[in-house]
């Protein structure tokens, strides 16, 4: 197919800022704990747990944090983006069992709870790479702004607004499975 020279101009200025998908970093941080028997894994989660919030202790705690870097130029349509990138890094943090414990009952039952948890420290997690995705793809369709000030306003309005969005999400999911509690994420 031949494409004239300036119907081809008209499609590259009107095309969208260029923008890779998001670079999505997940890490696991572990604390340990040694449970002798079954009954000692809650006492050691609540002494050897680093997670110290609102007066308590918690078994696991996700932490995501999205950042966004864009490059505009001034041109005669206004200020338009050249380039977006939207990272979110995530920290996990979990419970694990010392190489030590070799009580097989405690070993099953840490397991069971752990699965839980993890999967449950995933899900927050995942509200950071849908928050992340969802920034990338409204920065996309950032259309030219009168000035460069007002383009820089209108990103950092949207990607706080969608990271909000997010962070309420987090709050609701905890409060309707109370803290993991409704998906086995509880140990007695």
């Amino acid at each position: 197919m031949h494409i004239k020279p300036s119907i081809l101009l008209a499609l590259i200025s009107f095309s969208s800022a260029a923008n890779a998908a998001p670079i999505e970093t997940i890490d696991y941080k572990y604390y340990e704990i040694s449970p002798r028997a079954p009954q000692e894994i809650k006492p050691e989660l609540m002494r050897r747990s680093p997670i110290r919030e609102r007066g308590g202790s918690f078994n696991g705690h996700t932490d995501w944090l999205v950042n966004w870097n864009y490059k505009s130029t001034q041109g005669p349509n206004g200020c338009e983006l050249n380039h977006i990138q939207t990272t979110v890094h995530i920290i996990h943090t979990l419970p694990k069992l010392s190489s030590y414990v070799t009580d097989q009952k405690t070993i099953e039952v840490f397991n069971t709870f752990s699965a839980a948890l993890t999967q449950h420290e995933i899900n927050h997690g995942n509200n950071g790479l849908a928050a992340a995705r969802e920034i990338d793809k409204a920065f996309s369709e950032i259309q030219p702004q009168q000035n460069c000030r007002s383009l820089s306003r209108m990103i950092n309005d949207i990607g706080n607004s969608i990271v909000q969005k997010y962070i309420y999400a987090d709050q609701e999911y905890d409060r309707t499975t109370q803290n993991g509690f409704t998906e086995g994420a509880v140990i007695y």
